[in-house]
């Protein structure tokens, strides 16, 4: 099928579409409605080496990789319980908080992502807080001319709502309804694909040139049977 014909079954097909898109988009916010908030907030680690050189630039991946990984384990999860009073165990509250290694400044982002905007900033900044005190008692056996100092950049003072976001789950209902409903134009158009229409829909259906038809009157005004067509035809 050409795209013109493509274009033209769409727009014959509008009504559907639209109405699929629809009921798409509402369900999309009905379902954003339902769910349950969640803020988010986020607290920056920045780590800085006692001497830059090659070798640290070279390593920074690995380094920025080992110090998240080391804030975002059980036993700081522990810590900041201890802190924060929360209803979740230290396994738990692991699954409600992220951290990002951002090698190329040296930085670490601590997320936290909680129902409450407030206790999620209290979270985030308890994470990082605890981790600085852990590694500033790390560093008193370090050679101070080798040591790496971890401070808080930027405490988390804001929050956001994380989830659910209505905009782009919006967008995504009315992306499928546009995707079902083209889909379901294509089907009603093959299910009719042998309903004849125009002389062309006889033509190409007969093979055939049609001349003209003849539209039949009905037998009398009770009759319910509805007038019929005929066609006439030359053959080419």
């Amino acid at each position: 099928m050409e795209l013109r014909k493509y274009a033209q079954l769409l727009w014959r097909r509008g009504g559907v579409i639209i109405l699929i898109t629809i009921f798409t988009t509402l369900g999309a916010l009905l379902f954003a409605k339902t769910q349950r908030p969640v803020y988010r907030a986020q607290a920056t680690l920045q780590v800085t080496p006692a001497v830059w050189d090659y070798n640290i630039v070279l390593s920074a991946n690995q380094l920025l990789t080992q110090f998240s990984l080391q804030v975002h384990n059980t036993a700081m999860a522990r810590r900041v319980l201890a802190r924060v009073p929360l209803a979740l165990s230290p396994e738990e509250l692991l699954k409600r908080v992220h951290t990002t290694p951002e090698e190329e400044n040296f930085l670490i982002q601590v997320e936290a992502d909680l129902p409450d905007g407030e206790m999620a900033k209290l979270v985030a900044n308890a994470f990082a807080q605890e981790f600085v005190e852990y590694h500033a008692e790390r560093n008193l056996s370090v050679d101070p001319a080798e040591r790496i100092e971890i401070e808080v950049l930027k405490q988390a003072r804001s929050y956001w709502q994380h989830w659910p976001r209505t905009k782009p789950l919006l967008l995504a209902g009315a992306i499928l309804g546009l995707g079902l409903g083209a889909l379901s134009a294509l089907l009603l158009e093959y299910r009719e694909a042998d309903v004849i229409r125009s002389p062309e829909d006889m033509e190409r259906y007969v093979g055939v040139a049609v001349l003209g038809s003849i539209p039949t009157i009905s037998s009398g005004e009770g009759s319910t049977n509805p007038p019929r067509r005929r066609w006439w035809f030359r053959r080419r």
